[in-house]
């Protein structure tokens, strides 16, 4: 009996071990400069939000994933690779800040110009200095998108 208590406590042990040191991955180092954080952040494009957001009279929603056949080609091709995520997270910023500011709820609203999302790709490699993007460097895009799209579908009277 003690041989399998002792063998079910290591057991135990490995596996809280291998938790704790994949929330210890999962964490993001706090930014050594405050003036470089303030610098990136000041990357993002400025968004105006309506104060009293109500739903558009006679908007007519288009749920994003519907408007497939007006993607633009590279949306498509950014979906793999090395800066998949990092693209993902800038699309999503830059569509559902087009709809708040046009307040556009078709498919013409909701699909961002590629333009402006590899505009933002260069502005944020620059202020991070990589060559490469990946999630931790699109965070902040990320949660300002996540900001924008409850108001995106309340303006739009539905899903995004």
């Amino acid at each position: 009996m003690t041989e399998a208590f002792k063998a079910t406590n290591f057991v135990g042990a490995i596996g809280l071990i291998a938790v704790l040191s994949s929330s210890a991955w999962a964490e993001t180092p706090a930014p050594t400069d405050p003036a470089m954080e303030e610098a990136y952040l000041d990357v993002l494009p400025k968004v105006d939000v309506p104060e009293n957001v109500q739903p558009i009279p006679g908007a007519v929603n288009e749920e994003f994933r519907n408007c497939r056949a007006v993607w633009p080609e590279e949306y498509e091709v950014s979906q793999k690779g090395s800066e998949a995520r990092a693209y993902r997270d800038i699309y999503g910023f830059i569509k559902v800040r087009h709809v708040v500011q046009t307040q556009d709820c078709s498919c013409a609203g909701k699909v961002a110009n590629w333009a402006d999302v590899e505009a933002l790709a260069a502005d944020l490699r620059t202020a991070k200095g990589v060559e490469r993007l990946t999630w931790q460097q699109t965070l902040e895009v990320f949660e300002a998108s996540n900001a924008l799209f409850p108001i995106a579908e309340t303006m739009c009277g539905g899903s995004f």
